[in-house]
């Protein structure tokens, strides 16, 4: 009935290195100066969202540690995100029910690239993906893709000590 009270956690160190390690790479220039993704609080979350996917991926791929550390990613993204909504003025009463939207959003997301990087011709499927979602010109989403798997080929790289550490960068 308690078991909930013995469960394990993930060092707090190591979360916050992947947290910045994400961060860092959803806020690099090159999607925002090509247009892939608008420069605006909501393509930024998209990025965030994005590059998040990808690290999620590659942490669940060690086992159940890896999983503790992309749920207390998970958790503090969104901590970031409510901070982020509060500081642009969004007021008290609408930050649950915008934090909820924007859980569905990542997480709808994160289930479509997964599937998509899954899937052979994985470039095309993610661009007809990420068109869906973020970037409705075809020809930007599918250099949007391009770029999403160029990041993840350098996640998948990240030797198994580096994810269990957290990176220093991706």
């Amino acid at each position: 009935m308690l078991n909930w009270l013995n469960r394990k956690k993930a060092n707090p160190e190591i979360v916050g290195r992947w947290r910045d390690a994400v961060t860092a790479a959803a806020r690099a220039p090159e999607p925002y100066l090509r247009q892939w993704v608008p420069d605006t609080l909501y393509g930024r979350f998209n990025m965030v969202s994005l590059v998040a996917t990808l690290a999620m991926r590659r942490l669940r791929s060690i086992g159940s540690e890896g999983e503790q550390i992309s749920k207390g990613l998970s958790e503090r993204l969104f901590s970031d995100f409510d901070h982020s909504l509060r500081e642009h003025g969004v007021g008290d009463s609408s930050i649950a029910r915008r934090i909820r939207k924007m859980g569905e959003e990542f997480f709808g997301l994160a289930k479509a690239v997964d599937a998509a990087l899954e899937q052979g011709g994985a470039e095309k499927t993610l661009a007809v993906v990420l068109q869906k979602n973020i970037q409705p010109d075809a020809e930007k989403a599918g250099e949007l893709a391009a770029y999403v798997i160029e990041l993840n080929e350098t996640v998948e790289r990240l030797s198994d000590d580096q994810v269990r550490a957290g990176p220093e960068s991706l």
